[in-house]
Parts: C-alpha cells; sequence; structure tokens
C-alpha cells in the first residue's frame, strides 16, 4: 500500500496562488497517511479530488486536483510503498509546510 511522502505544486502554479484552505489540506495531511484517507479528506471540505499517476516524473508521483473556492488547485503528490514509508506522523505540526 501507498503512503503519503510529500506534496509539491508544479511550476505553473507558484505558492501565492494557493488558497488558505488548500495550504491547511496540505498542513492536515501527515506523513504516511493512505491514498483513501487523502482522498477521503479531500472529499469532506468538498474538494473534489481527483488523481492521475505522473509517470514521466517516475513511480509513485501522482497529480492530485481539487476544486477549492471554485478554482483549479494542481498538487503533485509522492507516495511510497508502506516498507518504504515511515509511520504516520502524530501531530501535523512536525511536517513541514510547502507553504
Amino acid at each position: 500500500m501507498e503512503r503519503l511522502e510529500s506534496f509539491g505544486l508544479p511550476d505553473t502554479f507558484p505558492a501565492y496562488l494557493m488558497p488558505a484552505a488548500g495550504a491547511q489540506f496540505v498542513r492536515d495531511c501527515v506523513k504516511g497517511i493512505g491514498r483513501t484517507d487523502i482522498t477521503r479528506m479531500a472529499r469532506d471540505r468538498g474538494f473534489m479530488p481527483s488523481w492521475k499517476r505522473l509517470t514521466h516524473l517516475g513511480p509513485g508521483v501522482y497529480g492530485l486536483s481539487l476544486t477549492i473556492d471554485r478554482m483549479g488547485v494542481p498538487l503533485m503528490v509522492r507516495m511510497s510503498e508502506s516498507g518504504e514509508a515511515q509511520k504516520a506522523v502524530i501531530q501535523p505540526s512536525q511536517q513541514q509546510s510547502l507553504f
């Protein structure tokens, strides 16, 4: 099972465009959680998530598209296999933020 390793933004979407709710979502997704958990968190917030594997960027890299306040937000998500990832971080404040 794949687990969250990190988030990133494509070069075409500068960090200053990220809505506050999107930045909070990234902070709330602690390292080590699964794709199902990320999807559920996004749906619970009304972000209409959709995933696409980005094979040209290597294994375990996905595009996660969110709609936040009627704005399309493209995230890049690096996932790793369970054996490679650490257990989920207990406190989101321990996770580095992109923003």
